[in-house]
């Protein structure tokens, strides 16, 4: 069996390729079509062709290059599918790829799906599930255990902080992985975007993105028990990052102290 990590140029975003025999998986192919290209030519290359494609969450960058394998089988949960099954989601990411610049490969597609937790075979390949919601409602995990290998999507990444669909989410996806990493460890794990990591930094990044989780709760709660909402969010924007971001990330960063002021007031809440 062969495993290789491809990096695009945009957002360092993963791709993985794993090989056996003459068939293989591409998990999250992006971004680019040449990029994409790359990928299919390693399968030949190794005398393998792309039978399955793997999409851990249906953010655009993670799905854009499905349709560069027309004959493979397209697998994803049934919350990415309901995602990518939306009015325009192929016209999303047709428009996402010309605001980066990017030519992508066509609209994604949804051939079958999956339920998180439940192991898949995949021609030669067994593939265990794990639901990872936080960073997007139906991000998932995909491990095989045979090559020691796991990936998991937009979790644990060296070159970015926590982006939070919804923080509470997050925090309990990060404490399963947490859990994951201290007693059942694989020894390669792929983030969506930045480098390959071994169990040791993966669980360090794990829990240095918790604790940055769980102090913006505090801040956020602290402040906005007094019915303060601009206090609130300054005190969430105050929490330090749990690792250098660019200052084009700023607005992930806010949106996270929004999910968390969602978290904590209820809706029609009166606040100042």
């Amino acid at each position: 069996m062969h495993v290789e990590r491809f990096e695009s140029a945009l957002w360092a975003t993963t791709s993985l390729l794993v090989v056996s025999g003459d068939e293989a998986i591409a998990v999250d192919p992006c971004i680019s079509s040449e990029e994409v290209r790359q990928i299919a030519a390693c399968a030949t290359e190794l005398g393998a062709r792309v039978t399955h494609v793997l999409a851990t969450h249906a953010d655009w960058d993670h799905v854009c290059g499905i349709a560069a394998f027309p004959d493979a089988v397209a697998t994803m949960s049934e919350g990415t599918a309901k995602r990518l099954r939306a009015v325009d989601a192929g016209e999303r990411v047709a428009e996402q790829a010309a605001r980066y610049g990017v030519a992508v490969a066509g609209a994604p597609r949804v051939d079958r799906t999956l339920t998180p937790g439940v192991a898949l075979d995949l021609g030669p390949f067994v593939v265990e599930t794990l639901p990872l919601r936080g960073h997007t409602p139906d991000g998932t995990a995909y491990r095989l255990r045979t090559l020691d290998v796991l990936a998991v999507g937009d979790h644990l990444s060296a070159v970015e902080f926590p982006f939070a669909s919804s923080t509470a989410d997050y925090r309990l996806t990060l404490a399963g992985l947490v859990d994951l990493l201290r007693n059942d460890p694989p020894a390669r794990v792929f983030p969506g975007h930045g480098p390959e990591l071994s169990a040791d930094a993966a669980l360090a990044i794990a829990e240095k993105d918790l604790a940055y989780l769980h102090a913006l709760r505090d801040a956020v709660a602290s402040t906005v028990r007094s019915d303060d909402r601009a206090g609130a969010r300054k005190a969430g924007l105050a929490v330090p990052l749990p690792r250098e971001a660019p200052s084009d990330l700023s607005a992930a960063r806010a949106a996270n102290v929004e999910a968390q002021l969602a978290e904590l007031v209820p809706t029609g809440t009166r606040a100042r």
